[in-house]
């Protein structure tokens, strides 16, 4: 296991912050769908300005 170097390390971290990435921009889309009172893909959820 010590032999894979760093390389293992560097893809994992960067795997996850492309994963992390992709997760985030797909709220903030379906929260600025909801919020226009559009079909977001999420089953019976409605936007609500009162909650943060």
């Amino acid at each position: 296991m010590s032999e894979a170097g760093w390389a293992i390390y560097v893809a994992t971290a960067v795997s996850l912050a492309i994963v992390t990435a992709i997760q985030f921009a797909e709220r903030s889309y379906r929260y600025r769908r909801l919020k226009e009172k559009k079909h977001a893909g999420t089953m019976g959820f409605e936007y609500d300005e009162g909650h943060t």
